[in-house]
């Protein structure tokens, strides 16, 4: 029980607080019902973002294919992708643990570029989720992904986007979870290893 004016979202000092409570905490088996008291099956969004972090995404026979990671305000760059599966034993990891048994069902991402090194052709940025079992470092690809639209153009900045409903992937508890943004395909490279940088959100819907 509060006994002062502090904290209590009061906007004037010279008013007394009549904000005493009592507070009522919320049941946590009511968090996930409506006003209704139906079940809220819409899920739940998990958000990514690169943050300030520069997200770079690159391709060619020096480097192979080359990702970036996408967490929670920060990117991990220069991560391989061998056989639609990342390794990442020994490295730094954007991964979350999944708390509860569900679906993925949705995605959205976008790449908000501002460096493109294949300026005579067409880049598409594809943002995958990847995930790992319990006790596993090694992520493999999902059918949770999403084609950015509409292709890096080389143009000096921009922003491409994509939005899609997946079917239902299952997910459990204890498994990892990994945002990943890379090049899936390339129209006139203009060279053997080239990149393109800028910053990365993306957002996924868990039922």
């Amino acid at each position: 029980m509060r006994i002062n004016n502090e904290s209590c979202n009061c906007l004037s000092p010279q008013i007394e607080c009549e904000n005493f409570g009592p507070f009522v905490a919320k049941n946590i088996n009511c968090i996930n019902f409506n006003e209704s008291g139906e079940e809220n099956d819409s899920g739940s969004i998990i958000p990514f973002s690169s943050g300030i972090s520069t997200s770079v995404v690159t391709i060619g026979p020096d480097f192979g294919l080359t990702s970036s990671l996408i967490g929670f305000g920060t990117a991990i760059n220069g991560v391989p992708i061998l056989n639609n599966t990342i390794n990442l034993s020994g490295l730094l990891s954007e991964a979350f643990s999944v708390p509860r048994n569900g679906n993925i069902t949705a995605i959205s991402a976008a790449f908000n570029y501002f460096l493109d090194l294949n300026r005579g052709g067409l880049t598409t940025i594809t943002a995958q989720i990847y995930r790992a079992p319990v006790g596993s470092n090694i992520f493999t690809a999902t059918n949770v992904r999403v084609d950015l639209a509409p292709p890096v153009a080389g143009v000096p900045a921009g922003i491409t986007f994509g939005s899609a409903n997946v079917e239902p992937v299952p997910v459990s508890v204890g498994d990892r979870l990994l945002m990943v943004f890379y090049i899936s395909s390339i129209i006139n490279p203009p060279a053997l290893n080239f990149s393109v940088e800028g910053t990365a959100s993306a957002g996924i819907n868990i039922v």
